[in-house]
């Protein structure tokens, strides 16, 4: 399985299927070029840095996940709790901290064995315990979501195999240094990887 970090809280998850999270393009200067042709994307938040509907509109066949927040036609609606198997991928939506949205989420993955969890913009006081976590992607940008020493915090909740940052250094709200989060989380024992946006790890 393949994990591509496209910028800010965006990632395509690729093995067999392919999964696109948090989609912002439009008007994101650091994002690359996307080439690919998800099958799914799912949607965490209705803010446009997670919810790029132009972008999502190029791809009519794939299978658009959303909150009751979002507005997009077709699209499959989820809430807080529920759980799909959607071209044989379990989706589960789960609950985010971020008073700036009217439904804030996070999603956990789990397909080809794996369990991913997408943390979508969420405070630290929304971090929950959760079975087993194979990948995280956790936000340390701050301001909007847990900054860094949060996040570290976050790890000792929720104990992932690997932990991927992101969320950060898209606007100047969000600074942050990702090499201070992976520093901070070895020294506690976890295993980091910063990805550089368009790099991909395999898990």
């Amino acid at each position: 399985m393949k994990i591509k970090y496209l910028s800010h809280a965006c990632f395509e998850i690729s093995d067999g299927k392919r999964i696109l999270i948090d989609p912002y393009f439009t008007g994101n200067n650091l994002a690359p070029k996307y080439e690919g042709t998800p099958d799914i994307i799912l949607v965490t938040h209705e803010h446009f840095d997670h919810f790029d509907k132009p972008f999502i509109g190029r791809f009519p066949k794939a299978k658009v996940v959303v909150t009751p927040a979002c507005e997009y036609p077709k699209a499959i609606v989820m809430r807080v709790g529920e759980k799909r198997e959607i071209d044989g991928v379990n989706v589960e939506m789960i609950p985010a901290s971020h008073h700036q949205s009217r439904y804030p989420t996070g999603y956990i993955l789990e397909f080809e064995g794996k369990r991913i969890v997408h943390l979508g913009d969420c405070y630290l006081d929304g971090v929950k315990p959760l079975e087993r976590i194979d990948v995280l992607l956790i936000p340390i940008g701050g301001t909007y979501t847990m900054n860094v020493d949060e996040a570290l915090k976050a790890l000792d909740v929720l104990k992932p195999k690997l932990a991927i940052p992101m969320h950060y250094n898209t606007f100047p709200q969000v600074k942050a240094n990702p090499e201070t989060f992976k520093r901070g989380a070895e020294r506690k024992g976890y295993n980091v990887k910063v990805l550089r946006i368009g790099e991909e790890v395999v898990v």
